[in-house]
């Protein structure tokens, strides 16, 4: 039994730094497989953040124009200095209940992912990017069951009185857990990488981008480092005089909460010198950038009433027709698959299953849960003899 403990363990990996720095994580949450050729498929959660997620692209700095109304003295809540940044998620679309069942479903087969595959087969990279998709998807799941609108400062709160970060919202692997929990637990005990933050959409303009795409164990590591370029070259990240956004006070564990550390990462994505120079010649950072506004495709605007011109959101309205007709046809067919398949053939291919079912039974034996049936003298024979 040693023997085969052993021959399974090499293939595990645990250093003694991961056992250390995941000391303080529930069982089913630690270690991981070094090489392993388990890959996840999102393909699901792709075709729905494809046609649900509006691609802004890259801050150009710019303030938005004013809005000017007529018909009405009322004015929607817009931020000037962020109200052309941040990709865009269709929410008014999970009024639509097929889009809503959907939605639930693909948070579901996430959370339950753990129950059918022990996350300690899939390797670090594999690992980081289910939390991360995991967390985006309850977040987006959480503010369409919540019918949350407008402004998300109260509920996401930065604080012990954001329900929306602190209630126990999910069951993974028989753990109850908030989306706190995932950021400040799992992933900080497990990564303990600042990059790791920008995987995790807010639901507001001011915090970091939800992409058109999942992350992948493949390119989890590239697709975090270019949200963090977009997040910190954008008004929301950084600004004039150390100014910048109050997602990082949110995030400061991550920087042991260490200014100066924050600082150093900061200056090694800014690519602008003028804001590279506000940032450096800082004597202190200063959270002070925010948009609380959702992010959805009129960036928090509201109408009262009266015409708007000239209002930047307008400009995302514009493809807000044609963006409802390739979701209509993405979920159609997206909705088909998911009735078809179950979660853990979805997210497995076949070869991948094979490989699976092989790596579950070794897990079984090193964690001493394999039945031995006894068989009859005759059952044996035959056995051998077939042989």
């Amino acid at each position: 039994m040693r023997t085969r403990y052993l021959c399974l363990l090499s293939a595990m990996f645990f250093s003694a730094s991961a056992f250390t720095a995941e000391s303080a994580l529930p069982t089913p949450f630690k270690g991981a497989t070094a090489n392993s050729k388990l890959e996840v498929s999102y393909d699901d959660l792709n075709a729905f953040l494809d046609a649900e997620v509006l691609v802004i692209g890259r801050s150009t700095r710019e303030k938005a124009t004013r809005q000017v109304t007529t018909g009405t003295l009322m004015r929607s809540r817009v931020n000037r200095l962020t109200a052309l940044e941040a990709n865009r998620f269709h929410f008014e679309s999970l009024s639509d209940e097929k889009v809503s069942d959907m939605l639930v479903t693909l948070k579901e087969s996430l959370e339950n992912l753990p129950d059918e595959v022990p996350l300690s087969l899939l390797s670090r990279d594999e690992q980081l990017a289910y939390w991360l998709n995991l967390y985006n998807f309850t977040m987006l799941h959480e503010i369409a069951k919540r019918q949350l609108s407008g402004s998300l400062k109260d509920d996401l709160g930065y604080d012990d009185n954001g329900r929306l970060l602190n209630d126990k919202v999910l069951t993974v692997a028989g753990q109850e857990l908030s989306l706190n929990d995932i950021q400040f637990t799992i992933l900080k005990e497990k990564y303990d990488e600042p990059v790791v933050i920008y995987g995790l959409f807010q639901g507001n303009i001011g915090g970091p981008s939800i992409r058109d795409e999942a992350y992948t164990g493949k390119r989890v590591w590239r697709q975090l480092e270019d949200n963090a370029m977009e997040f910190i070259n954008s008004n929301r990240g950084t600004y004039y005089d150390g100014k910048i956004s109050v997602f990082y006070e949110h995030s400061m564990p991550f920087f042991d909460n260490d200014k100066k550390k924050l600082k150093t990462h900061l200056l090694n994505y800014i690519d602008e010198d003028r804001y590279y120079d506000e940032v450096e010649s800082a004597d202190d950072l200063e959270f002070a950038m925010s948009d609380w506004q959702i992010a959805d495709l009129t960036g928090g605007a509201r109408s009262y009433g009266g015409s708007v011109m000239n209002n930047s959101a307008a400009l995302m309205d514009s493809v807000r027709s044609a963006q409802q007709q390739v979701a209509g046809n993405v979920q159609n067919s997206l909705a088909d698959t998911l009735v078809e398949q179950s979660p853990i053939a979805r997210r497995f291919s076949p070869a991948q299953l094979e490989l699976l079912n092989n790596m579950k039974v070794k897990y079984k034996i090193n964690n001493g849960s394999v039945e031995v049936k006894d068989i009859s003298e005759e059952e044996a024979r035959k056995k051998s003899e077939s042989q």
